[in-house]
């Protein structure tokens, strides 16, 4: 058997006497140590090894080692230790290497993935739960059809609960576009009371505002135009539906241009009838568009027509306007402050003559026209047929 040489540590034959490598004495020199096992020179008072006292009476020779040490060990020359065959089974076992680290990385790499797969999945849910509220709440075509594009594998309760609201709201489109190309009011009236959600309504309300402003305009009366503005006090056509009322009531005929139209004639025909000039001067325009048919007439056509009707037999003559008054009051040009009047009434002439056979009484349609300033500016007479 060989073992380590005490001295210079390499391997020699336990039967020779003296080591080949340093040529130490080996026979009867050596022994083992008790403790450990080690093999060391019998004069040794400790084990160099293991540091345990040696006993010289307990030793035994190297050439009949003690059978009950569990292990021996030899040393080779490399500094390694290697079991004997024979007593492999008795020696101790270093545990063997695991393979925990591994599995564990393995668990945890598994962990990773199923959390990353949770957060994903919980993620995708919560986004579509959103999209779903969204879409329900939604009144757009547009974004219930996205939800149904996007999200093909939504819980089937929600894909049924869009595409039912997008086909109420494609119902509700379809009955819009029918009452607009009707063009009736009441039509889009009806579709108002149906759908008071609709996102129509304020649409509706501009078309029927528009509608009733087009039938105000049309009757072109100042209760149309108040119709109108009962209907739709923040209506588009509002503050013209109020002009237009204010004009034509500026345009009644009131007390006042009542009094100065009566007021105009009767000094127009005293003066005639007196054949007094500067009384009539004041009551006639520059220039008349019409005097007794005669156009562009002046102060002078009055003044000869007055001379004229005086040259006969009359010694006394008088103007007596009826009270048959039918005033028309207009507005120049977009002025709602400055008026033209027409006016239609009849005069009775009555005359005192020198010849009691000739005409006495006659009664004339008269039709004139009075300027914004209060002067005559057209004047026509017609005798009427007694």
């Amino acid at each position: 058997m060989l073992i380590k040489c005490p001295e210079c540590g390499h391997q020699v034959s336990d039967q020779a006497r003296t080591c080949p490598s340093c040529g130490i004495d080996i026979a009867g020199k050596i022994t083992r140590c008790p403790d450990c096992g080690e093999v060391i020179f019998k004069e040794q008072e400790s084990c160099p090894n293991c540091h345990c006292s040696i006993n010289a009476a307990a030793t035994t020779l190297i050439s009949a080692p003690p059978r009950d040490v569990e292990t021996e060990k030899l040393r080779v020359d490399d500094g390694t230790s290697r079991m004997k065959p024979e007593q492999s089974k008795a020696a101790p076992r270093k545990p063997k290497r695991t393979y925990t680290a591994l599995i564990v990385a393995f668990v945890l790499v598994l962990i990773i993935v199923f959390l990353g797969f949770y957060f994903y999945k919980n993620t995708q849910e919560q986004n579509e739960l959103r999209a779903y509220q969204n879409a329900v709440r939604s009144a757009e075509p547009a974004v219930l059809q996205n939800f149904l594009d996007m999200y093909t594998d939504a819980p089937k309760q929600h894909r049924d609960s869009v595409e039912m609201h997008l086909a109420a709201l494609k119902k509700i489109e379809s009955d819009w576009t029918e009452a607009v190309l009707t063009g009736s009011k009441a039509e889009i009236e009806k579709y108002m009371n149906r759908y008071p959600q609709s996102v129509h309504i304020t649409e509706a309300k501009i078309k029927i505002d528009s509608l009733d402003w087009v039938a105000a305009e049309a009757d072109g009366t100042q209760q149309a135009y108040q119709r109108y503005m009962d209907a739709h006090d923040d209506g588009a056509h509002y503050d013209d539906a109020r002009d237009r009322y204010e004009r034509m009531e500026a345009q009644k005929v009131n007390s006042d241009d009542r009094q100065m139209v009566t007021r105009l004639f009767g000094t127009f025909f005293r003066a005639l009838a007196q054949r007094d000039e500067d009384l009539l001067t004041p009551t006639l325009a520059p220039v008349l568009s019409s005097f007794l048919h005669k156009e562009q007439a002046t102060k002078a056509d009055v003044m000869q027509y007055m001379d004229r009707i005086h040259e006969m037999d009359i010694t006394a003559m008088e103007f007596v306007p009826n009270n048959d008054w039918h005033i028309e009051k207009k507005p120049v040009g977009n002025n709602a402050y400055t008026y033209t009047y027409t006016v239609d009434f009849t005069v009775d002439q009555k005359m005192e003559r020198t010849n009691p056979e000739r005409e006495r009484f006659c009664t004339y349609k008269v039709n004139a026209a009075i300027s914004d300033d209060g002067k005559i500016t057209a004047l026509n007479m017609k005798r009427s047929v007694q």
